[in-house]
């Protein structure tokens, strides 16, 4: 803990927070539970790696649906403390279908309007895979890894002419159960893109378990109905990201990438039987 409050006090003290909790530490930032003109709350500051500098600006331009923004810049981010904060994981195995039409919920509510002007596009998301060779690793192999590529590039150039603040990483664990409020969305990363889009890392988790063909079909029809999206294009959103994040994996050395390959292949799989008829 004492490596972790260096970073942590200039913020605590700017903001004049009052520690409420033992900070802890992940991949990409330092944490808190502090109180914030006395309600619950917590203090995140980003490493150098994060890709959540602009999140108080996204959940802001979100409102509803979002958690609530105390402050915020592109160092650190004060939000509320989400109560009772359980998340859609807790609610997946006894009810997968329920869990995603919540979770089609709250992406209507965050996506009723249109993305601003000048936002980063999902190019830059898929940067690792789109303006890098290929990792040589045995875990993707080359064939996997290009049609990846193109199938990045082919989605990105047709998209339709309406463009949301997407979250890009709107998965179980990232939608909170904030009881009268509703469930409300942390963590988002933000790019300007299709809505069919923010459904990939959704489709294949929370688990290796829900990448199986049979799970990802099922998710994927009922989002579409509910949201209004086309179905190959979520399919095919579903592949190339989950490349996309076995390539994540692979660059960081954090997490492992053998779930976002179960999820391409599951996603080829699933778009071969639509193909076949």
């Amino acid at each position: 803990m004492a490596d972790i409050l260096p970073h942590l006090q200039p913020h605590i003290d700017r903001w004049k927070l009052s520690p409420d909790g033992k900070p802890f530490e992940t991949h990409s930032s330092w944490l808190a539970p502090v109180t914030h003109g006395g309600k619950p709350a917590l203090l995140k500051v980003f490493k150098p790696n994060s890709d959540e500098t602009a999140a108080a600006i996204i959940l802001r331009h979100w409102g509803d649906g979002a958690c609530r923004v105390y402050e915020g810049d592109a160092r650190a981010i004060v939000i509320e403390r989400v109560e009772p904060g359980t998340s859609l994981v807790d609610m997946v195995e006894t009810d997968d279908d329920r869990t995603t039409h919540i979770w089609c919920d709250v992406v209507e509510t965050l996506h009723a309007k249109p993305a601003p002007e000048g936002w980063k596009d999902l190019r830059r998301c898929g940067r690792s895979l789109l303006d890098r060779p290929y990792p040589g690793h045995a875990v993707l192999t080359r064939e996997l890894f290009e049609r990846a590529q193109k199938e990045f590039r082919d989605l990105i150039e047709t998209q339709g002419p309406r463009q949301h603040l997407l979250h890009s990483d709107l998965h179980h664990a990232n939608v909170l159960n904030g009881g009268e409020r509703g469930w409300l969305v942390i963590d988002p990363k933000g790019y300007a893109g299709e809505l069919e889009f923010e459904a990939s890392s959704f489709l294949h988790n929370p688990t290796r378990a829900y990448c199986a063909p049979k799970h990802l079909a099922r998710r994927v029809h009922i989002v579409a109905s509910r949201l209004g999206l086309d179905e190959e294009r979520l399919i095919r959103w579903c592949f190339a990201h989950g490349v996309l994040s076995a390539v994540w994996s692979l660059e960081d050395d954090v997490f492992d990438p053998i779930g976002g390959i179960e999820a391409a292949n599951a996603a080829l799989q699933v778009l071969g039987h639509r193909i076949g008829g």
